[in-house]
């Protein structure tokens, strides 16, 4: 009996530290659904690029209240979910237009790396 309880306990602590590296890139559990710690990190991506691109300073602690931008992001995403306001023509009509802005920015960043200014052009 010892030996089945200490195996069963074993099992159990053996997959607990499995599912650590899971918890880990997740920053929080909201409402069940795991915010993966990529948003933060693409948000703060983001921070430093309009920094670099703006000449601005990222302004003190900033980057320390992305966390809970990020939580308060996936509540407010959760409630417009469940009201339904992905299924409204307005919704979809703003999604097309991030698209093609998001499209069209990639499309000048792309090709800005594969032609680089050069000093001459400069």
């Amino acid at each position: 009996m010892k030996k089945q309880v200490l195996a069963a306990g074993c099992a159990a602590l053996l997959a607990g530290a499995l599912s650590l590296p899971a918890l880990a890139q997740n920053v929080a559990v909201v409402n069940g659904k795991p915010v993966p710690k990529s948003r933060v990190d693409a948000l703060a991506a983001q921070i430093d690029a309009q920094a670099a691109r703006t000449g601005r300073p990222v302004p003190p602690g900033l980057k320390d209240q992305l966390k809970d931008e990020v939580i308060a992001r996936e509540v407010f995403m959760q409630e417009a979910q469940r009201e339904g306001l992905e299924g409204t023509p307005e919704f979809r009509n703003q999604m097309d237009l991030a698209r093609q802005t998001i499209l069209i920015n990639e499309l000048f960043a792309n090709y800005a790396k594969k032609h680089p200014v050069t000093d001459a052009e400069a």
